[in-house]
């Protein structure tokens, strides 16, 4: 299945998708036709090399053939699996579903909540924003759709799984979740393949909605094989008072980007955005973040930290953006990085910009670099600290 427009609508046609939902794919897709591969001249692949990743070489999409069932997980309140491109479960415990929480897959929940699925999917993973996001976009074969009702409180986690064991393959998994006013849960998403799995192209993205007062864990593990292709896409939308704890553990993938993005929306909202990640070899990961204060009385807090051996490559760049108007707004961002080997190599690139009064005022900080000679051992990493507690120029 080449990555085309037929495509396209036979994916939409195998899932029954409604008119809108095929129409957004078709959208990507024009998208994805119309951008051009990122190069090194756009400042977020400065650093980032993709001239070698041929996505045409992974049109193929991996179905469950044959494999045996996964087991049931225990301790957890619902639970997905997906093997390749194709469900094979979905578990929720049914007081849960008395209370009115959804978790479906997304093609069957376009159908059946258009209300609650229409107006978000796809709204902060912007398919304009590259030619691998509108890829993802168009071609995404599905994904898990969860929403928490007001005032639902999830004890036990929600898990949803990824399996892939077919190399030569895309695996495009989406992840949707919505939680409404005062809700509070945690959600894991996983995603793993053997890890001498040939190569193949893997994209899986996660949109998040947190209603007032929500509360809200997010953990995603990447543990792709040594040979795969991983572009992911991570954004939430903060409304007021709302609570994120987001997190990340990436080990896997010869290739890996991230972009962690929260949009704080609400006064009150706060997001804490983690990671941990080790590369060895010849891996290399790519990790972009936005920590973006839409409004006043705002909180983020980042602390990405990581270690890497032999040749292996680590870049992190982030952005703390103070919009306009958006006083009283408090920031961190730390990214720590243990170099193992004299070959290895971290680059750390925190900027902070701040736009509360007329005139826009860009900030540009860079991580100092030094090493423990004690132990070997070379550092690099930043952290530091700006609270933008200045008022609107009248």
């Amino acid at each position: 299945m080449p990555f085309t427009l037929q495509t396209v609508d036979e994916i939409a046609s195998l899932h029954g998708e409604p008119d809108w939902l095929r129409k957004r794919r078709r959208s990507a897709f024009e998208a994805f036709e119309r951008l051009p591969i990122p190069s090194r001249i756009d400042e977020e692949w400065r650093r980032t090399d993709v001239s070698s990743l041929d996505v045409a070489k992974f049109s193929e999409f991996e179905h469950r053939n044959g494999a045996a069932p996964a087991e049931p997980l225990e301790g957890v309140a619902g639970s997905t699996t997906m093997r390749g491109s194709e469900f094979e479960s979905v578990r929720l415990d049914p007081e849960l579903e008395r209370a009115g929480v959804i978790l479906e897959p997304i093609s069957v929940a376009a159908q059946k909540h258009p209300e609650l699925v229409q107006t978000l999917l796809f709204t902060q993973v912007r398919p304009d924003r590259d030619r691998f996001a509108a890829l993802h976009a168009a071609f995404f074969a599905d994904g898990t759709f969860l929403y928490v009702p007001d005032g639902v409180v999830i004890e036990k986690p929600i898990v949803g799984q990824v399996f892939s064991a077919e190399g030569g393959t895309a695996v495009l998994p989406h992840t949707l979740i919505v939680a409404g006013r005062g809700s509070q849960f945690n959600y894991l998403d996983e995603y793993l393949s053997p890890a001498d799995e040939a190569a193949g192209y893997k994209s899986g993205s996660a949109e998040l909605f947190l209603g007032e007062g929500a509360r809200v864990g997010y953990v995603a593990v990447q543990k792709w094989g040594r040979n795969a292709w991983h572009l992911a896409d991570q954004r939430a939308r903060l409304d007021k008072e709302a609570s994120l704890r987001l997190f990340n553990v990436t080990l896997g993938a010869r290739f890996s980007k991230t972009r962690v993005e929260a949009s704080l929306q609400g006064e009150g909202s706060d997001a804490e955005l983690k990671a941990i990640y080790f590369a060895s070899g010849e891996q290399f990961f790519d990790f972009h973040t936005l920590q973006d204060h839409q409004v006043g009385n705002t909180r983020s807090d980042l602390l990405f930290k990581g270690a890497l051996q032999d040749v292996a490559r680590t870049v992190y760049a982030g952005l703390i953006r103070i919009e306009k108007g958006a006083a009283r707004s408090d920031a961190y961002q730390a990214n720590r990085n243990l170099v193992l080997s004299d070959h290895a190599k971290a680059t750390s690139i925190p900027m902070l910009e701040i736009d509360n009064n007329p005139r826009a005022h860009p900030v540009r900080a860079r991580a100092p670099a030094g090493r423990d000679g004690a132990r070997g051992a070379s550092w690099l990493g930043s952290a530091w600290r700006r609270s933008a507690t200045c008022r609107s120029s009248r």
